[in-house]
């Protein structure tokens, strides 16, 4: 009991919070109803889709370990059965069907107040935010540093894919979390609260507080820069030496040619500081400390690797990833802290043993 409402609470506080902001990207006026239903039924369909493969995977490994355990394959209409039973008594599968839909209902909701609302913050802190980098990193464009390290076409073409292959862990460590045991309930909820916050939070309120563009889209949209210019020049000179296209420039041509459109685009819109994708690489790190140490300094140098990448392929000013970074740590200590409240009052309530 205990157990299913920690459960159905945590899963409670993330859906008021998504609702209201899916109502308020609605109550907007400015994302068509249509649109937003076409894009939530495309996220539904992948996530649902990866959550079956997943679940498939997990429930092959768990069937095998009972065969190996009885001597004798079991029925499986039986065992599947008996999981899913297990589950309902768990937590009336809430923790097995939030994950997914969480992902489906955030990113189609942010995807619409990124390409139709955040707009209309305008990118007025973009020479800001130039100049605070230049002034971080000795009066010159971060971008200039990375390029002198990982100067060659090959190393760059080996950020660009890291950057971009980002989706992976993004998408499939929150699907994940559908089919962690009960045990892992206060790591579930403070990352699935964490990446609630950071979409929110960081993604769209500080997005539309503090408008940005970023590097790569400063001479289109922005204002005349050689320095941005000279970094797409080098990008386009990669490309020439391997022969092969970079995400990043064909992403970044899209991204300028829906501006203004009023179909909503996967993965559409504009906008840098903070950056959510070094928010998530963060996030990503701190969860994975919670799992294995190993498995922590891992994705923690991934962090610092989507870092370098948001630099050197101009998406973003460096000052960008260090603000998400930073903010990412303390919606994750708040996230601990609310994860321990929701269990909190049922754990006062249990029947303590008598002392003498």
């Amino acid at each position: 009991m205990i157990g299913e409402q920690r459960e159905i609470r945590a899963a409670a506080v993330g859906a008021m919070a998504v609702s209201a902001y899916i109502a308020l990207v609605l109550a907007s006026g400015r994302v068509a109803l249509p649109e937003f239903g076409r894009l939530l039924l495309f996220y539904l369909t992948a996530s649902f889709s990866l959550w079956a493969v997943i679940g498939a995977g997990v429930f092959i490994a768990a069937l095998a370990r009972s065969a190996h355990r009885s001597g004798r394959e079991p029925f499986l209409a039986a065992f599947l059965r008996g999981s899913l039973g297990a589950r309902w008594e768990r937590d009336r599968c809430v923790s097995l069907l939030w994950p997914p839909l969480l992902f489906a209902l955030l990113l189609t909701s942010f995807n619409a107040f990124k390409q139709m609302i955040l707009p209309l913050a305008g990118f007025r802190f973009d020479p800001a935010f130039t100049a605070l980098d230049r002034a971080l990193f000795g009066g010159v464009d971060p971008w200039r540093i990375t390029h002198a390290l990982l100067g060659s076409p090959t190393a760059t073409d080996l950020v660009d894919k890291a950057y971009h292959g980002w989706f992976v862990p993004m998408s499939v460590g929150l699907v994940a979390c559908a089919f962690l045991p009960a045990a892992t309930y206060r790591l579930r909820t403070q990352y699935t609260l964490t990446y609630i916050g950071v979409w929110i939070g960081i993604g769209s309120v500080l997005a539309f507080l503090l408008p940005a563009a970023g590097p790569c889209f400063t001479s289109a949209l922005v204002g005349s820069s050689p320095s941005f210019d000279a970094l797409h020049g080098r990008l386009l000179a990669t490309e020439a030496a391997t022969g092969s296209p970079l995400a990043a420039l064909r992403n970044q041509a899209m991204l300028l040619e829906a501006i203004g459109s009023d179909r909503l685009r996967v993965g559409g819109g504009i906008s840098a500081m903070p950056s959510v994708h070094n928010a998530l690489a963060v996030l990503f790190a701190l969860a994975a400390f919670r799992l294995n140490r190993a498995a922590g300094w891992v994705l923690a140098a991934y962090a610092v690797l989507i870092w370098i990448g948001s630099v050197h392929l101009g998406w973003h000013y460096a000052i960008d990833g260090l603000a998400a970074a930073a903010l990412t740590v303390g919606l994750w200590i708040a996230a601990g802290r609310l994860s321990d409240r929701l269990e909190r009052p049922l754990l006062a309530a249990t029947p303590q043993p008598a002392t003498a």
